[in-house]
């Protein structure tokens, strides 16, 4: 079975598309090739917030993101 997979790669695509994904497991890679897998909780026009797998919620500023995908 296939899957469709959406790449996020300026802050201004995180900002927009994400904000209608809440509750989904993304993947989130860091400028400094850093990657965390969890829970998409919150978006806005600073940081995004996520629960990783030990529902920790964690906040990232947009600036030091390179990349944001999922499947759906």
């Amino acid at each position: 079975m296939a899957t469709r997979q959406l790449r996020l790669n300026t802050p201004e695509q995180i900002r927009e598309k994400l904000t209608a994904h809440s509750g989904k497991k993304i993947n989130i890679v860091l400028r400094d090739r850093t990657v965390f897998f969890g829970e998409l909780r919150t978006v806005d026009h600073r940081s995004l917030k996520f629960a990783n797998m030990r529902d920790q919620e964690i906040t990232l500023p947009l600036s030091h993101i390179s990349e944001v995908y999922f499947d759906f």
